[in-house]
């Protein structure tokens, strides 16, 4: 659950205490804006567990997720993560920043038969003054490597909320393309590994393939990590929709959101200008042909 763009490492579990934690209410929750590839709109944010740990400084939950000992410290995490998006949410929608909220959802969202999971996202949205539209879900393809009749039966009770679902980390698990046909999807996330590397070859043929899949099933695609201008560019000239990652922001406290959207026009603006001075230039140097003398 909220692994995210970061480039640290783990901490040893025996430093950490994820159920003290939520105890002394230090899981805090970090938004990383996610923007549409082609206009630079924000769409949405993506929601990423926090822990202001006393003596360790910030932790991400990349750092301390391995940590998590049983189901009931992973379902207060979650519900906590969830309680904390939804009310920011609510704040953002009441001054008229539409964000949709993008939560992970952990395995045993999708697996655990005794937590209505569901309910607790209605009730959350319902106390924030939020529509159903504003989340969307984001599972993994490990999470989904389940029974898929109890898979669509769970994911149903969330999609009936009125939010999406997206697929997460998508390329790099084990993933039954029929299930992906089956399951009510909205989009498709494509794991970071596979942008940070778009520079090899085979990484980006698999990310034009999974661009290309993801179209002909009528899915948007979502690139995650995106932290230089020209994997930005790279992915726009393969049709991918939307990107978050670094290039755009990191992910930042709840407060941070407004004056980064309003900052944000400025450099999507340069981005923008940097792409139409390159294709310019491609067109400025590309080779005249014989017939193109001729005209």
């Amino acid at each position: 659950m909220a692994m995210d763009d970061t480039h640290k490492g783990t901490v040893g579990s025996h430093e950490l205490d994820v159920g003290d934690a939520l105890d002394r209410d230090e899981i805090d929750v970090h938004f990383q804006p996610k923007v549409d590839l082609r206009s630079g709109r924000v769409i949405g944010v993506e929601a990423l567990a926090r822990w202001e740990h006393s003596d360790l400084g910030l932790l991400t939950a990349a750092e301390f997720i391995h940590t998590v000992e049983s189901d009931s410290e992973m379902r207060s995490l979650t519900e906590r993560v969830i309680g904390i998006s939804t009310q920011a949410g609510g704040d953002w929608w009441r001054s008229g920043l539409h964000l949709q909220l993008s939560v992970n959802l952990p395995a045993i969202a999708v697996s655990a038969t005794d937590w209505d999971l569901a309910a607790f996202v209605s009730s959350s949205l319902s106390t924030a003054g939020l529509p159903g539209k504003a989340i969307q879900f984001d599972v993994t393809e490990d999470a989904l490597l389940l029974d898929t009749e109890q898979v669509m039966e769970r994911l149903a009770g969330f999609t009936e909320l009125g939010g999406g679902l997206a697929i997460d980390d998508f390329g790099t698990g084990y993933f039954s393309l029929r299930q992906l046909i089956e399951l009510p999807v909205d989009e498709l996330k494509i794991d970071r590994s596979l942008i940070l590397h778009l520079d090899d070859d085979e990484c980006r043929t698999i990310v034009r393939a999974i661009i290309h899949l993801a179209h002909q099933l009528g899915l948007p695609v979502v690139a995650e990590g995106v932290e230089t201008r020209d994997a930005w560019q790279q992915l726009r000239s393969m049709g991918c929709e939307r990107a978050q990652g670094f290039l755009i922001s990191p992910p930042v406290p709840s407060r941070e959101v407004p004056a980064w959207l309003a900052s944000w026009n400025q450099r999507v603006r340069e981005l923008s200008s940097t792409s139409r001075i390159k294709r310019r230039r491609r067109r400025l140097t590309k080779p005249t042909t014989t017939a193109e003398a001729t005209v």
